[in-house]
């Protein structure tokens, strides 16, 4: 099977993780604030989203390329993995709602306590931490440096699920297909959307592939 790890981060850990598992999987391993590009969505079966939920600047980015990924994960399988932040009890319900923005055919969740040392932090980001934990609830401490040990047990947890998954073929594999040009959504069909799902800019934004 073929692997899109994708990983946003502030501080660096995210990204260790990140190319922890893509070490074990040998995987395209991108920052997801980098334009994903059309063509790389055809060539990928499962989909690994590491990310750090450190404010809201972090969830909203998140959201936002998963929105993007909207219609294109029904026959794929997504593969979320938090850390830092979160703790084990408060992940799933996080996790579930990131599954209800793509709709995978098959759905993972794995999380790493990982880094995030309070004391280092920018005034700026200790303050949105704290309009964060306000919103959510959750008390901000220190979690302690990386744990590479931990961060290889994830990802070979990862390899062996995605290793017993059946592959499913995308019916609409071979037709043509449309890209938005603002946001980046892609549209299969003979003709372009009315209106993009995602942005709501109209059908003449759209360029075919």
């Amino acid at each position: 099977m073929r692997n899109i790890v994708t990983y946003e981060t502030q501080h660096g850990s995210a990204k260790k993780l990140a190319q922890t598992i893509d070490e074990k999987l040998n995987c395209l391993c991108i920052n997801v604030d980098t334009p994903f590009q059309a063509e790389d969505e055809t060539a990928y079966d499962n989909l690994i989203l590491v990310f750090g939920f450190r404010g809201p600047y972090t969830a909203q980015l998140t959201k936002l390329f998963l929105g993007k990924m909207a219609g294109k994960l029904n026959y794929k399988n997504l593969v979320v993995v938090g850390e830092g932040l979160f703790s084990s009890k408060e992940f799933p319900s996080v996790a579930e709602g990131l599954k209800k923005l793509a709709e995978p055919y098959s759905f993972h969740q794995y999380f790493m306590a990982g880094q995030l040392r309070v004391a280092t932090l920018t005034p700026e980001e200790q303050a949105l931490l704290g309009k964060f934990a306000s919103l959510t609830g959750m008390v901000i401490q220190d979690m302690g440096e990386f744990k590479q040990e931990e961060a290889d047990k994830i990802a070979e947890d990862i390899e062996r699920t995605l290793s017993e998954l059946p592959l499913v073929e995308d019916p609409n594999a071979g037709k043509k297909r449309w890209i938005c040009s603002v946001c980046g959504y892609v549209h299969t069909g003979d003709n372009p959307p009315e209106k993009c799902p995602v942005c709501s800019q109209p059908a003449s934004v759209f360029k075919p592939m």
